[in-house]
């Protein structure tokens, strides 16, 4: 289970650019998107050393296999702390790693919500990120009936503060976002 403050801005570093200031965020977790096997060490290295946990985005991760050796190589070699896909298979493998596991959701139409309905009602998962997070908003109620207690994060065209502030106030627990201008907001409420 993560454990963190609600209202938590995480910041998904870009092909590790701007580690740095990804470190320096208030939140406890940096994201890595779009990394690769090669690189992938030094930056979990970097982060853990700015006493922050590192997550990364699977689904995009360079010469990366989500099968269970990939996984187990996640965990063991890379000593990550989490990750995050749309890929169920993978985040179960994770799971039954001790890794923290994010189900990452789009929102295509109603049709997509409800078919991801049972997944989100297990509790399988530490949180769920649901993009865009226009629609995540949009739709917050009927994805928190059927998310039960599961974090909800949203992700996707955060554009703005006031974006940031309206999804806080809505109830979701945090936001992902690339914008490094937007890493040092967050309300840190619990």
């Amino acid at each position: 289970m993560i454990h963190m403050p609600k209202s938590i801005v995480i910041p998904s570093s870009l092909n590790g650019k701007y580690l740095r200031e990804a470190c320096e965020a208030k939140s406890e977790i940096v994201l890595l998107s779009g990394v690769n096997i090669g690189n992938l060490g030094s930056f979990v290295e970097y982060i853990h050393a700015h006493h922050k946990k590192a997550y990364i985005h699977i689904d995009i991760t360079g010469g990366f296999r989500p099968d269970e050796v990939g996984i187990q190589l996640l965990k063991n070699m890379f000593h990550l702390d989490g990750v995050i896909s749309t890929n169920m298979h993978a985040l179960t493998r994770a799971r039954a790693i001790k890794l923290e596991t994010i189900y990452r959701l789009f929102l295509f139409d109603s049709r997509s919500l409800e078919r991801a309905a049972g997944a989100m009602s297990d509790g399988q998962f530490s949180a769920i990120e649901i993009l865009p997070s226009g629609y995540a908003l949009s739709e917050y109620d009927k994805i928190r009936k059927y998310a039960g207690d599961t974090k909800l994060i949203a992700g996707g065209f955060i554009r703005s503060e006031k974006n940031i502030s309206d999804i806080f106030a809505a109830g979701f627990w945090g936001v992902t976002t690339s914008d490094r201008q937007l890493w040092q907001y967050g309300v840190n409420r619990s």
